[in-house]
């Protein structure tokens, strides 16, 4: 060693003299500055490699490995999905309203079955009811006024205007008394189809308006989910894509597909609408019910799918994994530089920079503890 450092000086100080000497003592200084560099880069050199010899060669010293783990890549099913959330919509979820007037009775409950057109508040609608006796009585005059006036018509006795005025007004009657009828059912609040009462929202004694439900009806046999998506994924969401849907309430889940998807943007948040048609009964059917739902956009089979940790970024930008290698009996770090094609739930499904990702089928990657090795560095397998 001590030779090695004299013929390094002593080649050192020959090149400095090879070229023309300084004669100022500033000069002289600088050339001795240089010396001493080139002097201490090479002795730094010589003594890395002595450690690195020592260090592979010496069995008394105890080597602190790095400890990783590791998966063997195998070709696998990626699939990504669109994460949007969704509002349940009963195909049947009725308000119910009244023209006005005092409640007088109400013959149901909540959480009732009803059918359809069964009575379920009633008002105070005697005046009505007055209206249409009086209306019912006329229509039966008019009637008799009319059959007459018509067999006379028929035996050529009177003229055709008394016929044709007797005919009007019995329509007038009947359209009378067919407006009455209806009045009066409005006034009063029945069930437009079969379903559960969800909600009544009077009391006995209280005044209705025409601007206020007094009732609540659904049919829980059918819904629909709809949900808005943004309109960057309209060329990758399709009409009867599979979707999971989760209901983060009742922790429930279902397996469907779009029902439909709207060719409308909405220029407001520059979404568009999809549905998802629900089965029919259950604890899922409950109009306004919030949900989850996962659209399956894209799908490949045998793809290169890495765990998302695996995957690490040089100061360039550019990504990278570590593959395990053997080397005389020692397990090395590679690096291979890779891009992600698409992520979802914490896996990635990668491509090769340099040449086709079915290379890397079979091979060996680092997992746990790959962000605490380098390239090209021994390290200790271990299960965690």
């Amino acid at each position: 060693m001590k030779n090695t450092i004299i013929s390094i000086t002593a080649t050192a100080l020959l090149a400095a003299c090879g070229a023309s000497a300084p004669t100022d003592d500033l000069g002289k200084k600088r050339v001795q500055l240089d010396s001493l560099k080139t002097l201490y880069k090479e002795i730094g050199e010589q003594i890395k490699a002595a450690d690195t010899w020592i260090a592979e060669h010496d069995t008394t010293v105890k080597k602190n490995l790095p400890s990783v783990t590791t998966l063997v890549l195998q070709p696998s099913t990626f699939e990504h999905f669109v994460e949007v959330h969704g509002n349940v919509k009963a195909d049947k979820s009725a308000d119910l309203f009244t023209m006005g007037g005092r409640v007088r009775r109400i013959l149901v409950g909540e959480g009732d079955q009803v059918s359809k057109g069964q009575l379920l508040v009633e008002l105070d609608n005697d005046a009505i009811a007055r209206q249409l006796d009086a209306a019912e009585a006329g229509a039966r005059l008019a009637k008799d006024v009319f059959e007459r006036q018509s067999a006379l018509w028929q035996q050529k006795i009177g003229s055709e205007m008394q016929y044709l005025q007797a005919k009007a007004q019995h329509d007038q009657a009947e359209a009378s008394v067919a407006a009455v009828r209806e009045q009066w059912r409005l006034s009063n609040v029945t069930a437009p189809f079969s379903g559960v009462i969800d909600d009544i929202m009077v009391t006995v004694g209280d005044m209705t308006s025409p601007m206020a439900p007094v009732a609540r009806v659904v049919d829980p046999t059918g819904a629909s989910l709809e949900a808005d998506v943004p309109e960057s994924y309209l060329q990758r969401v399709k009409k009867d894509d599979p979707v999971l849907v989760v209901f983060p309430s009742t922790g429930d889940s279902l397996r469907a597909r779009l029902g439909n998807v709207s060719r409308y943007i909405n220029p407001a948040n520059r979404t568009f609408r999809v549905s998802v048609r629900m089965p029919d009964g259950g604890n899922m059917v409950r109009p306004n019910l919030l949900s989850v739902i996962h659209v399956r956009d894209l799908v490949m089979d045998s793809a290169l799918v890495v765990p998302s940790r695996t995957i690490q970024e040089d100061v360039n930008g550019n990504n990278y994994v570590f593959i395990l290698e053997d080397k005389d009996g020692k397990h090395r770090t590679r690096k291979v530089m890779v891009k992600r094609m698409a992520d979802y739930k914490q896996n990635t499904m990668i491509g090769v920079v340099e040449g086709a990702a079915a290379q890397l089928f079979g091979t060996t990657i680092v997992d746990q503890g790959a962000k605490s090795v380098g390239d090209g560095q021994e390290v200790k397998l271990t299960n965690l």
